[in-house]
């Protein structure tokens, strides 16, 4: 504390010598004033003073015959007289501090995570037609109804999320998997009045468990997209069997469809591969929003070529995200040569592709029980398609549906 009063009120730091400079700190002490950190040696003493005591021992100076030179300047009266003296230097600082205030108000990166069919770009066109952009202010963005919108203009999509972290956007999204325990119980949490578990698709019931709400259907039932299968409505029946009132409850349970899905893959045997010359020429570049200046100006000149881009967002103090990107492009020449697969070499390209496929499939949750497939050949190709048997819990979440009107209990 006593630290923080000398600064406020300044402090210099003196060498005092001459005649008698014992006897200046003996009047300083007489007087009241307070001189701390002394030291000394051959006749030549240096000390703290407070600023206001400073401008009192000129009489003292002069009636002891001692000599006194300030070594050091320190506290808030000090700063502020140099402060003044660059006003350019505070402007920049105010300005600085203006500019990250304002630009931490905005959304300056956009992420996206768990999407695997559904590309980037569609996503950011999605966000795009909602009014979500680089720029865009933070308090105009409605999470909730942004992640409405996004289950329905996307069948595939069962679980969203959005999170606003800084000035940075993170949209979250599993395509048609069942979510973990803990990503169920926060979903569950925004149905307030309740919810149903319905179909994403239509198939057939393999198996029901209901660990809340009450089941809808029962094993062997065929459903359609948007049918309930577990609703969160539980009535409360009289003794008579009248219902008195509705319970809401977020519907739990697992829900196995059966259902059929038509694969068709094609490979055809003539193709064209690029057959890289060895040129390339390499450029520097910046992105300021969506428009990008690369150095040189000049084009690479080359007529066929692809184009590998390296780029990093540039960041202020490493958290706040500005829409500038800087990196590098190599752009390498190719030329086209036209090729075709021989019969073995097509069927076993296009048995692949059925297995990364398959495996796609098996990482979404869907279980394949059956495979009726076959290879047809064509002119310029061969197809690979049929008809897969398949098993998945194929579920999501909806508000319970309105309450069903109940006969009005009779009375006594």
């Amino acid at each position: 504390m006593i630290g923080i009063i000398r600064y406020l009120r300044g402090y210099v730091k003196l060498r005092v010598w001459g005649y008698a400079p014992e006897r200046f700190m003996n009047l300083c002490t007489n007087r009241g004033i307070v001189l701390w950190g002394l030291s000394g040696s051959g006749g030549c003493y240096t000390m703290f003073l407070c600023l206001s005591d400073f401008f009192s021992i000129r009489d003292i100076v002069k009636k002891t015959k001692t000599r006194v030179a300030v070594l050091e300047r320190h506290g808030l009266p000090f700063f502020m007289r140099d402060a003044g003296r660059r006003k350019m230097f505070l402007a920049g600082i105010l300005c600085c501090l203006a500019f990250l205030t304002v630009m931490s108000r905005f959304i300056w990166a956009i992420d996206f995570v768990g999407n695997e069919r559904i590309t980037d770009d569609e996503l950011t066109d999605f966000l795009n037609s909602r009014g979500v952009d680089y720029g865009t202010r933070k308090s105009a963005l409605n999470t909730e109804a942004l992640e409405a919108a996004l289950r329905e203009t996307f069948s595939q999509v069962t679980w969203t999320s959005l999170r606003i972290d800084g000035c940075r956007i993170t949209v979250q999204i599993r395509e048609n998997e069942l979510p973990t325990q803990e990503e169920r119980q926060a979903y569950a949490q925004r149905f307030t009045q309740g919810a149903d578990m319905i179909a994403v698709r239509a198939g057939i019931v393999d198996s029901i468990l209901t660990r809340a709400g009450v089941p809808q259907v029962k094993q062997g039932d065929s459903v359609e997209s948007g049918d309930v299968l577990i609703s969160g409505l539980i009535p409360v029946t009289d003794d008579d069997g009248t219902v008195r009132e509705w319970q809401r409850t977020v519907a739990d349970g697992d829900v196995v469809l059966e259902y059929q899905e038509n694969v068709s893959l094609q490979q055809k045997l003539s193709y064209t591969y690029k057959n890289y010359t060895g040129r390339e020429k390499r450029y520097r570049f910046f992105t300021l929003f969506d428009r990008r200046y690369a150095f040189p100006f000049s084009r690479c000149g080359y007529v066929r070529y692809d184009e590998v881009i390296q780029q990093e967002r540039v960041r202020l103090l490493g958290q706040i995200d500005l829409p500038l990107f800087t990196g590098s492009i190599v752009c390498r020449e190719y030329l086209p040569v036209d090729a075709v697969y021989d019969a073995d070499s097509a069927k076993a390209l296009l048995e692949d592709d059925f297995q990364k496929f398959l495996a796609g499939l098996e990482e979404k949750g869907v279980h394949i029980i059956q495979k009726d497939v076959k290879i047809i050949g064509k002119e310029d190709a061969l197809v690979l398609q049929g008809q897969l048997t398949a098993h998945q819990e194929a579920t999501a979440l909806r508000p319970c549906a309105p309450v069903p009107e109940t006969e009005t209990q009779a009375g006594p």
